[in-house]
């Protein structure tokens, strides 16, 4: 998790150097006040001549200097290291997120990944580079002030330091408060961002609908409960700040009273009452700053909270022996499986899909088909059974070589907002033009990429918005011809595209040789009539299993059968 690995490693190779540069320039702050006091002091009495004059002016504009100098230098090296945790967290987010099981992410929304990586991460950079170092500083600048008052007079430095326990107290019960609110308004903002975002794309379901006005007025009505909202917790906010504010200048009056006190009775000297006045009034600042600059602490704790709800998840673990399978037969034994503990989708599922074969997996929707894929995919563990590919269990098979073996097209293709060529390349990252040129001429796609005006150097645009359902297929198709994976499964890849683009498709398939395991997820079984093996799925479990011709004889598959028959043969009625 975050907070028991990242960020300690970051305060532990962070050293002293920025903390040394930032208590130096709280220094030669404090020093300019008590040289402008010992000059006033001394034209007051008229015992100071032009010469030490200017040479105290040198020293004060000197130290000036140096403290900007000193808090610059500071910035560079607190960012410096900010940059490098922030790169650090993102690349360790990343590389778990690619660790997890496929099931984390099915009840996720991605807005709320990149909302994570993007937004609060940044808020760590923010707290490290700007907020910590200002805190820092704060705190230094208060102790060097009670040290030197105390050094003049304890009975000023304790006036001055009377309040801090009822702020301290104030302070941490706005802190408290300010918890549970920032929470409540990090989530109440992303809810009415949310909105907002499927009320823009679902606009056109809305208008055709026309109940656009409705829902408009739905949004608004979020908008306008968020703004009361986050009026009514501001001002719940605003009162405990106030009366630290308050507090903090009490100090400072308490010291004038008393400081009034010394004077008239001769304990202290004029100079040392004015400059008890001066750092006490900078001291009383500097207090009302720290609640706005822990407000920033509160964002960190709870922007570490959102990023260990992806860090905190178990990765889905491997063996460490890894072995490395050539194509082979794939084995389901005894393999139940439910998803993530919940009710079992899968019982007692025996199937194997032998080698260079092709295999359909046919069933109503629901009835286990693709997580049949994902399992072979490795992206879930089963609850019971195993899973072997040429003998091996998929647990001692490294995600690498996994990935090496198995090639998957699916019903919704994902595209890269990239030129043609370039996606099809994800296949084969150093695949030459010609090898790409070959692999899409297989997935009858390349008469259709060289009508286009830029042809395979064309933009898809994102997720290939410009281009049909079945375009997209025969891209991804090619893609996973030039991978040239042992093992091809395929998941409902037509059954959401027209007849022409269906027919390439399986001209696409038929052509991938005889050295290739399919496996072919299917709802139509024409799809599927001609393959070498069919297993029939119902509610999880295997009904049947063989040729076309001998699933005849099963009742399921029979009635499947008619139904397709009576939808391929659908016509509307007359009335």
């Amino acid at each position: 998790m975050l907070d028991e690995t990242l960020t300690v490693k970051y305060l532990k190779k962070r050293n002293l150097f920025p903390d040394i540069l930032i208590l130096l320039k709280s220094i030669f702050e404090i020093l300019p006040i008590l040289f402008v006091v010992y000059i006033i002091n001394k034209i007051m009495f008229n015992s100071i001549d032009f010469n030490n004059l200017l040479f105290l002016s040198i020293f004060i504009v000197a130290f000036s200097i140096l403290k900007s100098f000193f808090y610059g230098l500071s910035i560079w090296k607190t960012h410096e290291k900010a940059y490098e945790m922030l790169v650090e967290i993102r690349l360790s987010i990343i590389k778990h997120l690619k660790k997890l099981s496929l099931g984390f992410f099915q009840d996720k929304k991605i807005g709320n990944f990149s909302n994570i990586i993007n937004h609060d991460v940044e808020q760590i950079e923010l707290y490290l580079a700007h907020a910590l170092p200002e805190i820092n500083s704060l705190f230094l600048i208060q102790i060097l002030i009670v040290i030197t008052i105390l050094f003049f007079d304890w009975r000023l430095a304790l006036s001055l330091v009377s309040t801090i326990p009822i702020i301290f107290i104030l302070k941490k019960l706005t802190d408290y408060y300010l918890k549970d609110s920032v929470r409540k308004f990090t989530e109440s903002s992303k809810q009415m961002s949310e909105n907002l975002v499927e009320y823009i794309n679902t606009v056109s379901v809305i208008k055709a609908f026309s109940n656009n006005e409705t829902k408009t007025d739905e949004v608004l009505m979020d908008m306008k409960d968020y703004i009361k909202w986050v009026k009514s917790e501001m001002l719940n906010i605003t009162i405990p700040m106030s009366l630290i504010s308050f507090f903090s200048e009490l100090g400072l009056v308490l010291l004038i009273i008393i400081g009034s006190n010394l004077l008239v009775n001769g304990k202290i000297s004029v100079m040392i009452f004015i400059l008890s006045i001066i750092l006490a009034e900078k001291f009383s600042k500097t207090i009302n700053k720290l609640p706005t600059f822990q407000h920033f602490n509160i964002i960190l704790n709870e922007s570490i909270r959102k990023i260990n709800t992806i860090l905190s998840v178990n990765p889905l673990i491997k063996s460490d022996l890894v072995e490395n399978p050539k194509n082979g037969d794939i084995i389901f034994s005894d393999v139940d499986f439910s998803y993530n503990g919940d009710e079992k989708v899968l019982f007692n599922i025996n199937m194997t899909f032998k080698e260079n074969s092709k295999t359909g997996i046919i069933g109503s929707s629901g009835s286990g088909k693709t997580t049949i894929a994902n399992l072979i995919m490795g992206f879930w563990k089963v609850c019971a059974g195993s899973i072997t590919i040429d003998g091996v269990n998929i647990n001692n098979i490294s995600e690498k070589n996994l990935s090496n073996l198995i090639s998957i097209v699916q019903q919704d293709v994902f595209l890269f907002n990239l030129s043609i060529e370039e996606n099809i390349r994800i296949g084969k990252p150093d695949a030459s033009k010609k090898e790409i040129i070959e692999a899409a001429k297989k997935a009858r796609i390349h008469d259709f990429i060289i009508s286009l005006k830029d042809g395979y150097d064309t933009l898809l645009g994102e997720n290939g918005v410009k281009f049909s359902g079945g375009e997209k297929q025969r891209i991804s198709i090619a893609r996973m011809i030039l991978k040239d994976s042992p093992i091809i499964i395929l998941d409902e890849a037509t059954s959401a595209i027209d007849p022409d683009n269906e027919f390439l498709i399986h001209d696409a398939i038929n052509s991938l040789g005889k050295d290739k395991t399919l496996i072919i997820i299917a709802h139509h079984l024409n799809t599927i009539k001609n393959l070498d093996n069919i297993f029939l799925m119902d509610r999880g479990e295997v009904i049947c299993s063989g040729k076309h011709d001998t699933l005849l004889n099963c009742q399921k598959y029979r009635e499947m059968l008619n139904k397709q028959n009576q939808v391929d043969n659908w016509q509307i009625k007359e009335v």
